[in-house]
Order: structure tokens, then C-alpha cells, then sequence
């Protein structure tokens, strides 16, 4: 599996603005369309700093139209939030350690 974990953070003085966004977001990207599947929909935490915000969607990663559909979803949804100020966020991409053992044990030569 690979898992797609978005952060966000952003200052605590954009909260609401940022609220706002994400309901927009939710309407016209709805959970249910988000290709994979949702591991944790959204996560908050606060800190001195700000905001921070992660979601996981999990994806099969040898499907290589799942993975490639969620990530232009991803990046479609993620750049409503690019107006706010200070917003600012990372997509990376992680495998469990099963998968990765495997993607190197293809890797290497025999």
C-alpha cells in the first residue's frame, strides 16, 4: 500500500478563513470521490506555531490509475487553500515496510 499523507499548517489567525475553505473543498471534493481510501479523513492538532492539520488516503500501489488519480485529486484540492496566507502544506508518499522490502527486492539485481 502507499499512503499519501498531506500536513498543513497554517497561523491560528487564519482559522476561520481556512474552516471556510475546507467546507468549500469538502463539497466539490466529497470523501466519497477521493480515490483509495480515507485513513484518517482529517487530524488537528495546535501548537505555539499555529494550525497543523494530516490526512491519509490510502492507495494500492500497484495500481498505478488509483495512485495517479488520487494525487491529481490531491493537488486540485489542495490548491483552493493557496490564497490563504501563510498556508502551507507537504504531500509525501509512505509504504508499510512489507511493501517497501518488496519495491527493493524488485530493484535489485539478481
Amino acid at each position: 500500500m502507499t499512503y499519501i499523507v498531506i500536513t498543513c499548517w497554517y497561523p491560528s489567525h487564519k482559522n476561520a478563513e481556512a474552516i471556510k475553505k475546507y467546507l468549500e473543498v469538502l463539497k466539490k471534493y466529497p470523501p466519497s470521490k477521493v480515490p483509495g481510501k480515507l485513513v484518517i479523513p482529517v487530524a488537528v492538532t495546535t501548537s505555539k506555531k499555529g494550525i497543523k492539520t494530516m490526512r491519509i488516503i490510502e492507495t494500492k500501489m500497484d495500481d498505478a490509475q488509483a495512485y495517479a488519480d488520487a494525487s491529481r485529486m490531491i493537488g486540485e484540492m489542495m490548491a483552493e487553500f493557496l490564497n490563504i496566507e501563510g498556508y502551507e502544506y507537504t504531500i509525501r508518499n509512505w509504504s508499510t515496510i512489507g511493501e517497501a522490502m518488496r519495491s527493493i527486492k524488485r530493484e535489485s539485481p539478481e
